[in-house]
């Protein structure tokens, strides 16, 4: 049962990954398109070299679609799961270069590899590969550079060892293909044939390989001998065959391959996704002319086992209903080789000879493809609105943006464009601006001279205008709060340098659950202190509840370890979230800040007696106990009352920049 479960996690996620990325690709998609429909009708016109520009264009387009699948993809994959795309998208690259060149899977007039399968392969091998072994762009500055440089030349020279095998394999696939092909034939003029020729097109269509590339030989034969028959009948010495070029241009291309014309209806008539339906109406204009990119890749269709089933299977069914059709001769043969880009119902008039039975027989078709195209449609859209509700349930109670925004394909879109604008406002603050540190004192009643501050870091924009810490939303969503976290660290050691430390002064500084659950921000910061020749016991670490409630044991090892080097731990804001009493006596901290929010109604008896008894953890534990956000007289009183020393709020101090912090602490030294 839970394999199955799992099998199905895994399939959910593959499906809206999959559509994710070729929505990305689709304004590439929609311009081939366009250049393709403008080249063909330009030389309709007769405006032949204006044609051969836009022609040139589409195979641009075509030759870096691949190469852009790979990047695009690796891309998606590494920002999903937290690594930097800057390191995956060159080993992605390099494996499907040194995969697709040796093995001549490039184009003939670009020499760019052109095989989508194999870029979208290559893609996801070399991104779990980078995911796996956690791979991010070096750091100079950090402890164990040298160590992690090494390790990586060891990773990418293991990642070429594979991709020089997976090259061979492919090399042998290739051959085996080849030789193998020399015992298979389809002649496309027979039943079984062309039942067969029918299939392997869908079937490669549907991974996004041009099949009549692929069956070249079979269709140039096709072509011709659709030709030489035709012509024979005209000269009356022969009848016109069933099967032709003309056959499989007019009655199962309609919209495009897989005949999607009938799943272009099939939305219109039983969608109420909103964005399928804008989707198909702004398709008709091409759907007409036979070009399906828009909803083959919108959907998409490409690698979509869902729609893949009836893309390939309609042209089938479609071919056996006109095969036996014309057999019984209720409809003309085909007796012309119609323009692939006629529309539907024109071109069933055309290629039967000029015969309304023709537009009957596509009509038929057209609505046999929408009642098979309709279940399939329907489960996926399905799926999809089951998987938005359960990704909407885990975001609520994760409060995970990124999770949102693999969602609905229409929310990720939003949620895509919002992480964007994002990525640019982070940008912005980090090329126009400043971070710096606000410090705000922890002041111990009992004795003033023992000092302390909680550094909060601000941003401050081209104006001078002071900017609250709003923006650190944006790092966790972009998922670089780590990097936030290291700058702050050396701001704040920074600032440290001109602190009173002599006299004992602590400077607490907040480090996210991120950070703390990594093993590498002991060796940060031990390598910091010592840049900044700052003594350990000077600094103190806060983290937040949601650390603690999570079953990390290197959290704890971390913990401990910024112990060992005398720093004193904290965790901030205790009594906000969900972390409770058990949760905390699992760590061993040096202090707890109670959370403001426990101070509030503390007029009632009730909210009274759990801060007093929240003040008498120090008892059980042996940290020491900051009451946070004391804002009056009376708030002060109640918790000295309670026992605790050490306060922080504004009644006492509001954040200050660190001239008035160092202007604050001296006159606490000189008291």
């Amino acid at each position: 049962m839970w394999k199955m479960a799992s099998i199905k996690s895994y399939y959910n996620n593959y499906i809206k990954d999959i559509s994710i990325v070729f929505l990305l690709l689709l304004p590439l998609t929609i311009c081939n398109a366009i250049t393709i429909f403008v080249g063909h009708s330009l030389n309709i016109a007769g405006l032949t070299q204006a044609a051969s520009t836009f022609f040139y264009f589409s195979d641009l387009l075509i030759g870096i679609y691949p190469i852009t699948l790979c990047i695009i993809t690796s891309y998606y994959i590494s920002t999903k799961h937290g690594v930097n795309a800057m390191v995956v998208v060159p080993y992605s690259l390099l494996m499907y270069i040194a995969i697709s060149v040796p093995n001549d899977l490039v184009a003939a007039n670009t020499g760019l590899p052109n095989n989508p399968l194999i870029a979208l392969l290559t893609a996801i091998i070399s991104a779990i590969c980078c995911v796996s072994f956690r791979l991010f762009p070096l750091d100079p500055s950090r402890l164990d550079f040298v160590k992690t440089l090494y390790i990586q030349v060891a990773h990418f020279f293991a990642f070429l060892l594979m991709t020089l095998a997976l090259a061979k394999l492919m090399e042998s696939f290739l051959a085996f293909s080849t030789g193998a092909s020399q015992f298979i034939t389809l002649n496309p003029l027979t039943f079984l044939g062309g039942l067969a020729y029918q299939f392997i097109l869908g079937l490669l269509g549907a991974v996004g390989i041009n099949g009549h590339n692929f069956l070249f030989r079979a269709k140039q034969q096709l072509f011709e001998n659709t030709q030489l028959n035709i012509a024979a009948w005209q000269a009356g010495d022969a009848p016109l065959n069933v099967l032709g070029q003309g056959f499989y241009d007019a009655f199962l291309s309609m919209g495009g391959s897989g005949n999607t014309i009938s799943l272009l209806l099939c939305i219109l008539l039983f969608s109420k996704d909103r964005r399928h339906i804008t989707l198909a109406i702004s398709a008709i204009p091409l759907v007409i002319f036979n070009i399906n990119e828009l909803l083959l890749f919108g959907l998409p269709i490409i690698f979509n086992p869902i729609l893949i089933v009836p893309f390939v299977c309609v042209p089938l069914a479609s071919f056996v209903v006109v095969y036996s059709a014309i057999s019984l001769g209720l409809v003309n043969h085909v007796g012309t080789i119609v323009d692939w880009m006629t529309p539907p119902l024109l071109s069933g008039y055309i290629a039967t000879q000029n015969s309304i039975g023709g537009v009957v027989l596509q009509f038929v078709v057209i609505t046999l493809g929408v009642m098979i195209y309709r279940p399939f449609y329907l489960n996926y859209v399905g799926r999809s609105r089951q998987n938005n509700m359960t990704m909407s349930r885990q975001s609520e109670l994760e409060s995970s943006t990124f999770k949102t925004f693999l969602g609905d394909i229409n929310q990720m879109m939003g949620s895509y464009v919002s992480k964007h604008d994002i990525s640019r406002r982070v940008n912005h603050m980090l090329n126009n601006g400043e971070f710096l540190m606000h410090y705000q004192p922890q002041v111990n009643v009992t004795n003033a001279t023992k000092l302390s501050f909680e550094a909060l870091v601000r941003y401050k924009d081209k104006t001078g205008k002071l900017n609250p810490p709003i923006f650190i939303n944006d790092f966790y969503q972009l998922g670089a709060i780590k990097q936030l976290d290291q700058m702050v660290i050396d701001l704040v050691l920074n600032d440290m340098q001109s602190m009173p430390l002599a006299n004992g002064c602590k400077v607490s500084v907040n480090i996210s659950a991120e950070s703390i659950a990594d093993p590498a921000i002991i060796y940060l910061i031990m390598e910091r202190l010592r840049f900044y020749n700052i003594d350990p016991e000077n600094l103190e670490v806060e983290i937040t509840e949601e650390a603690i409630i999570t079953e990390d044991k290197q959290i704890s090892k971390n913990i401990d370890a910024l112990q060992a080097l005398g720093i004193t731990v904290a965790i901030d804001d205790f009594g906000s979230g969900y972390a409770s009493f058990p949760h905390l006596l699992k760590f061993n901290f040096d202090k707890v800040k109670l959370d403001r929010s426990l101070l509030l109604n503390t007029q009632n008896e009730r909210e009274k007696n759990l801060y007093q008894l929240l003040a008498k953890i120090s008892e059980v534990t042996g940290c020491v106990l900051v009451a946070e956000g004391i804002e009056t007289e009376q708030e002060k009183q109640f918790v000295e009352q309670c026992g605790i020393d050490i306060c922080q709020g504004y009644y006492f101090a509001k954040p200050m920049p660190l001239d008035e912090a160092q202007v604050w602490a001296n006159s606490k030294i000189r008291i």
